[in-house]
């Protein structure tokens, strides 16, 4: 008598469920990664047992204490998604299939067969936790609001303390003897619909402040390479816009506009136009910091390139000249009228005072 495929299934072993997700995290992948693809191609149920399984072996693991940072942020917040049960089953057929068929990635890190003993102080280093929450707070706030003056200057406040950071570490760093640039990379997961919009967003903003940004098409991921600091804050800022374009989408959807098409020129509108602000609000705050800090904007130069050289060479190094353009096809004109609209009603240059040498 033939069997089904519960019997088959019921027959495998957790040992053989976590042997998966520990190849996938030798190949390159990351926990945020594995449940962003397993997002994009299964259902829910099958998803909550890939996000079991990561808890799990990040039990075994020992990462809670052991990984780098950024993973256990990922790992948190899984948790907090996913919270663990006591009757955890083993992965469904489709998720154990999933898993058996990634590919390798770019590795951003080490994987958890070269993890130490235990974390070093030193991970933490690179980012002024104050700041960050400071610019959190504010976005937050602009994210919250319903009145557009206010979340424009809430904004407009988050990307000069962004810029006067980066300045102010630039120039700090500088100061060391024997400094080096510390360069990392991350990546950022675009969620359905519209993710190559949202990807060319996410690249206007890390160009705006010192981050290049590679995007799979594909997967709908991104690479984003650049000081640790400046991550962090493109991260918090890309997050933010997304939601105030998303909100503002949807409003001039409300007033018949609401096709795939209308949608996808929107975001493209947004996208273009909100990198033309923010360069002009990047150049702006860089002068105030240069003024602030009694140094001339030739002094800042040599460090600002310094940091584009190392950023360039850790962008080489992950991915070599295996790099392609990538454009669009737009074809609604009133979508793009009414994305470059919402990003100019965003305001973030408080002025528009030019960067002279």
């Amino acid at each position: 008598m033939g069997r089904n495929r519960t019997d088959i299934r019921d027959e495998r072993s957790g040992d053989d469920d976590a042997s998966l997700l520990r190849h996938a995290y030798e190949i390159g992948w990351q926990p945020g990664d594995v449940l962003h693809v397993a997002r994009r191609g299964l259902a829910a149920v099958e998803l909550a047992s890939i996000a079991l399984l990561i808890q799990r072996e990040a039990h075994r693991s020992g990462a809670w204490a052991r990984a780098p940072l950024h993973w256990v942020d990922q790992l948190k917040a899984i948790a907090d998604a996913y919270p663990r049960r006591h009757d955890e089953p083993h992965l469904a057929p489709t998720a154990a299939r999933l898993l058996g068929q990634l590919t390798p990635l770019r590795r951003l890190c080490p994987p958890p067969s070269q993890w130490p003993d235990m974390r070093s102080d030193d991970a933490v280093a690179g980012t002024d936790a104050k700041v960050l929450g400071r610019i959190r707070g504010l976005l937050a706030k602009a994210e919250s609001t319903e009145f557009t003056e206010e979340a424009e200057t809430l904004t407009a406040k988050a990307q000069e303390l962004m810029t006067r950071h980066s300045v102010t570490t630039a120039l700090l760093d500088a100061s060391a003897p024997e400094h080096t640039v510390p360069v990392h990379a991350r990546r950022i997961h675009l969620d359905r619909p519209y993710s190559k919009q949202k990807g060319l967003l996410l690249t206007t903003v890390g160009d705006a402040n010192h981050v290049r940004t590679l995007f799979n098409p594909v997967d709908a991921i991104a690479t984003v390479v650049g000081t640790p600091a400046d991550l962090e804050q493109v991260d918090l800022l890309f997050t933010s816009l997304l939601v105030q374009a998303t909100r503002a989408m949807h409003t001039a959807g409300s007033n018949g506009a609401s096709s795939a098409a209308f949608r996808r020129a929107f975001l493209y509108g947004f996208a273009v136009r909100i990198g033309q602000r923010l360069t002009e609000a990047e150049k702006s705050a860089t002068a105030e910091a240069v003024i602030e800090a009694g140094v001339t904007f030739g002094d800042l130069l040599p460090l600002l390139a310094r940091r584009s050289d190392a950023v360039q060479t850790e962008v080489d190094r992950l991915f070599g000249p295996a790099l392609r353009s990538w454009g669009f096809t737009v074809s609604d004109r009133a979508g793009i009228a009414a994305g470059r609209s919402a990003a100019d009603a965003a305001h973030l240059a408080p002025d528009r005072r030019a960067v002279t040498g």
